[in-house]
């Protein structure tokens, strides 16, 4: 039996961009989240005696900031995404990336995906009235509705059985 692995997207499956927005916003307060866990980390680690995290954390300039923030965001989207094609935002809004034939994205697109993200006028593509943003344009992506999608994965699968015949 043949395994079902993509499906034509839709125009009815893609994403408004406020679900787009609200998907970059939770993604925003994880990474916050994660240096505050960072910092608390390196409070501990300095009530241990042990100050070389919280002093390396003090001597950050404007651009080490920037730098390292940017790391731990592209890395932090690339890890979750190559997994489950989905960061923390797609979680909660119920959205998926997924390649342009409707299968799991490569780790490969994924990684353009997020290094696209790195430049500041990015966002800008999502001004008009296409749902799709240069990092999706350029890695080949989209990011649809998981259950829409779902359901289409479960039609064609349908659909794909029959005629089969019965072991």
């Amino acid at each position: 039996m043949e395994t079902v692995t993509g499906v034509a997207i839709s125009p009815a499956m893609l994403v408004p961009w406020y679900k787009r927005l609200l998907n970059f916003v939770i993604d925003i307060l994880v990474v916050c989240l994660i240096f505050i866990i960072l910092g608390a980390i390196a409070g501990i680690l300095s009530l241990f005696g042990y100050n070389g995290f919280a002093l390396w954390f003090d001597k950050w300039d404007g651009l080490t900031d920037r730098l390292v923030t940017t790391l731990v965001m592209v890395t932090y989207l690339f890890l979750i995404e190559v997994f489950t094609q989905r960061s923390v935002g797609k979680f909660i809004t119920g959205t998926i990336v997924v390649s342009e034939d409707g299968t799991k994205p490569e780790a490969r697109s994924i990684m353009i995906r997020n290094l696209c993200r790195i430049l500041s006028f990015e966002a800008l593509s999502f001004l008009g009235s296409n749902p799709r943003g240069w990092h999706d344009s350029a890695s080949g992506t989209y990011v649809v509705d998981a259950k829409k999608y779902k359901e289409a994965l479960e039609s064609r699968q349908s659909f794909d059985q029959i005629g089969l015949e019965q072991n």
